[in-house]
């Protein structure tokens, strides 16, 4: 899928027909996303005011990169994790978009930074570039500490601190055996209910995020041909 127009095409698509769709993002469906929700539900860190996120990888010139007719740029590949990395701890409507980018010579967004201002007043900064190593961590800060995740693209460790950054505690993530096994598990959990979407990733929670990432591409004027 390259925008929201062909999203919303094979969204519709599946339901008119009545099969199963789901968007194969595996961060949505690892167990660490449950034990980050729960330890904010607790209080551990107190509320939440700000995000940070970074996904980078030097991926020099990768055809899937650089070309427009492959959906180059950070954004699809990289920075939808990021994105995600927002969503899917903080749903809260997004009152302010911001962004920014640098671009190849064939026009991709090689590296970017997003700002999200939400309802509930949260705050999030996020990065995804494929020109440089990222440190690829993630961290949710409140009033009474923060959650540091080592890797927003394949969460192994979470680290909790407490007031004046004090270490509490490093919580590690069950053992994978490649880390997809998870939205396997969920998608065929919920074939087996009936369900035709997955609940770890809703088919309009698939839309809104390419609707966003439609929304900086166009602030960025990066585009592809099937736009």
């Amino acid at each position: 899928m390259a925008n929201a127009r062909q999203t919303a095409d094979i969204i519709s698509l599946a339901r008119g027909q009545g099969v199963f769709l789901a968007e194969a993002i595996w961060t949505r469906y690892q167990p660490a996303v449950g034990m980050v929700r729960r330890l904010i539900d607790e209080g551990r860190i107190g509320t939440p005011r700000l995000l940070t996120a970074t996904l980078g990888y030097a991926m020099g010139n990768k055809p899937r990169i650089m070309r427009p007719d492959l959906c180059g740029g950070a954004l699809l590949d990289l920075g939808v994790y990021a994105l995600n990395f927002a969503r899917m701890f903080f749903p809260a409507d997004i009152v302010s978009m911001d962004g920014h980018c640098v671009k190849s010579d064939t026009g991709m967004d090689l590296t970017n930074a997003i700002t999200l201002i939400l309802a509930d007043g949260m705050l999030c900064n996020l990065q995804s570039s494929a020109a440089c190593v990222g440190d690829n961590i993630g961290v949710i800060a409140g009033t009474g500490g923060n959650l540091i995740i080592d890797n927003i693209n394949n969460p192994q460790r979470i680290t909790v601190n407490g007031p004046d950054r004090t270490y509490v505690e490093t919580l590690a993530v069950p053992q994978q055996i490649t880390g997809y096994e998870y939205q396997f598990l969920a998608c065929r959990r919920d074939i087996m209910a009936g369900r035709l979407e997955p609940q770890e990733m809703p088919l309009a929670e698939t839309l809104y995020i390419m609707q966003l990432m439609d929304r900086l591409r166009g602030k960025w004027d990066v585009r592809y041909p099937m736009d």
